[in-house]
């Protein structure tokens, strides 16, 4: 249900925003409902990487729009230090008055450089990260990196 309210909200905004002079060209679901690519105005803020961080590494991101949403989010996560760092991050994502999600981008030896939040062919709000240059062959520990975004529309 909370998927549902989250997918209906997110494509309501876009689809507002698409319409408000918007010069870009149409993606291939017509010029007045969006499609999947990337979602304009959305801003990810500084990646939150940690070696041995814990999580589980998805595309998909997590609606944080209330205190139980982000407990659930931060469960995944070993070190307080970890749990402390996004819920920092979130606070100030918060201050934009756009909506908030997150997701663990990357699991291994490499912190990505960025990443980008996207919308799937399901309207689904993804966030996925930039491709590393040099990947390294091997590490000592896995490092967690976590993007945190602002998506527009939120009233």
């Amino acid at each position: 249900m909370r998927r549902t309210l989250e997918t209906l909200l997110v494509l309501g905004v876009l689809a507002a925003t698409s319409a408000c002079g918007s010069s870009g060209s149409s993606t291939a679901a017509g010029p007045d409902s969006p499609g999947p690519g990337p979602v304009p105005g959305a801003h990810v803020l500084p990646l939150i990487s940690m070696t041995g961080g814990g999580g589980r590494a998805s595309t998909r991101a997590t609606l944080l729009d209330t205190g139980a949403h982000l407990r659930a989010f931060t469960g995944q996560f070993g070190p307080p230090a970890m749990k402390h760092q996004v819920i920092q991050a979130v606070a100030r994502a918060r201050q934009s008055g756009y909506l908030v999600f997150g997701a663990v981008v990357a699991i291994g030896c490499d912190r990505p450089p960025g990443a980008v939040v996207s919308l799937d062919g399901d309207g689904q709000v993804q966030i996925v990260p930039k491709e590393v240059a040099s990947p390294l062959p091997e590490c000592l520990a896995p490092v967690t990196t976590v993007a945190i975004a602002t998506v527009p529309g939120a009233d």
